[in-house]
């Protein structure tokens, strides 16, 4: 009898570590490739999960043949696939400053991968930095800023930009001073910034407003980011004028 009680208490032991080291399994599924699904984990910049970002798995040989689908409140997902070559893109939304921003996500692994084997792909949130990867997706995560002043050699302004509050990831953001090449300024952090020019080598000051706007000239100007055309998404940019 006590022989038979020493052999259910081990059975029932091997069968609860059995299922506890599925779960776990189960549980990591997202990170480790499975054939016929692509999966991963969308983070902001201080790394915590990203719930509700979209999803677009393209087809490298097929134009508009996307898969979609969105994250769910750990950050994750996970597609099924069909036979082919894919690459992942991804989106989330972000409401700063009275306005909803489109941003889009960072790929940590940006090559192609089969449908067929599978494969993870991280995702994450970037406000500025160099936009780099296999299929064109060229540019900035940053915001650009375009200086235009009449009769003003725009090489010669100086801007300072001052952040007002957090930048639009939540983080801290830096005063900066730059001046533009030819007339841009690109990889700005997005964010709100107060925003003040000097011009020439003596840095006088000079005036600013919104390009196009009814505005008055004023000493500063304080702004964020606008879409860079109507209708964009992912790309944004600040039109500034000056004047002496």
């Amino acid at each position: 009898m006590l022989m038979k009680i020493r052999i259910f208490l081990l059975i029932t032991t091997l069968a609860l570590i059995g299922t506890a080291c599925k779960k776990e399994v189960a549980g990591n599924d997202n990170l480790t490739p499975q054939q016929g699904f692509v999966s991963g984990r969308v983070v902001d910049t201080q790394g915590n999960p990203i719930a509700n970002a979209s999803i677009v798995v393209n087809n490298t040989q097929y134009y508009n043949h996307n898969i979609l689908g969105r994250t769910d409140a750990s950050g994750r997902y996970k597609l099924e696939l069909t036979p082919g070559s894919w690459y992942i893109r991804g989106t989330t939304e972000i409401k700063f400053d009275n306005k909803r921003y489109v941003l889009d996500l960072y790929s940590e692994t940006d090559v192609a991968f089969s449908g067929t084997e599978g494969a993870v792909r991280n995702l994450s949130l970037k406000i500025a930095g160099e936009r780099t990867g296999e299929f064109g997706d060229v540019g900035y995560y940053g915001g650009q800023i375009e200086v235009v002043g009449l009769g003003i050699d725009t090489e010669a302004v100086e801007l300072t930009l001052q952040p007002v509050g957090a930048l639009m990831d939540g983080m801290t953001g830096k005063s900066l001073t730059a001046k533009p090449d030819r007339m841009y300024i690109d990889d700005v952090p997005l964010g709100k910034y107060t925003i003040t020019a000097r011009y020439g080598a003596d840095r006088k000051p000079l005036r600013l407003r919104i390009l196009d706007s009814d505005r008055a000239y004023g000493s500063s100007l304080t702004a964020s980011f606008d879409p860079a055309y109507s209708g964009a998404q992912g790309r944004y940019k600040l039109n500034v004028e000056v004047a002496e």
